[in-house]
C-alpha cells in the first residue's frame, strides 16, 4: 500500500467527482478538501491484501475509486461479506462501535481510499458542524442499507417460512 497526495488525487479526479460520492453527498467543498488534505489517501494495487485482526478500529476508510472486498474472519475460515465501491465507507461501524478489526480487505481492482482517523473525524465535528451532521446522515444511511442487505441474506438462508406473531 502506498500513500498518494491530495494534490495529485484532486488534479486527477477534480472536486466535482468527490461531491458525487455517497459518503460525501451534500458536504461543502471546504469539508471535502479538509478530509482529502488531512486524511491519508492510500493506493491498494489489485490483489493487495490488508489483514487487520484484533487491531483497534481508530479509523475508517472511504473508497474513492476501485473496488475492495471484505472477508470476515470466522472460527475456521474467512467469508466474503461485502464489496465496497466508490463512495462506500469501510469500517465506520467498527470505529463507532469500538469493535476491533476482524477481517481482511482485498483490492478487487486498483483502489484509492481515504483513511479518516478518529482525530480528523472529531476535527470535522468541531470545524464544520453542519457538514459533520450531513456526513453522519450519509454514513447512517449506508449502514442502514447494509443492515437491509444482511436481513435479505438471512431471510433467504432460512429453512422454512415463518409468520410473525
Amino acid at each position: 500500500m502506498e500513500t498518494r497526495s491530495a494534490a495529485d488525487v484532486l488534479a486527477q479526479y477534480g472536486l466535482p467527482y468527490f461531491r458525487e460520492l455517497a459518503t460525501f453527498g451534500a458536504l461543502s467543498d471546504e469539508a471535502i478538501e479538509t478530509l482529502l488534505w488531512d486524511g491519508e489517501i492510500q493506493f491498494l494495487a489489485q490483489g493487495e491484501k490488508l489483514e487487520r485482526i484484533e487491531e483497534p478500529a481508530d479509523d475508517f476508510q472511504v473508497v474513492l475509486s476501485g473496488k475492495t472486498a471484505f472477508y470476515k474472519r470466522g472460527d475456521t475460515c474467512e467469508v466474503l461479506t461485502r464489496y465496497y465501491c466508490p463512495g462506500d465507507q469501510v469500517g465506520f461501524d467498527l470505529m463507532i462501535g469500538m469493535i476491533e478489526h476482524n477481517g481482511t480487505d482485498v483490492a478487487v481492482k486498483d483502489t484509492l481510499w481515504l483513511n479518516i482517523d478518529k482525530t480528523l473525524f472529531y476535527r470535522l465535528h468541531v470545524e464544520y458542524p453542519a457538514d459533520f451532521g450531513l456526513l453522519m446522515i450519509n454514513l447512517s444511511r449506508e449502514l442502514s442499507r447494509e443492515i437491509e442487505i444482511l436481513e435479505d441474506v438471512l431471510v433467504g438462508a432460512g429453512d422454512g417460512a415463518q409468520q410473525a406473531g
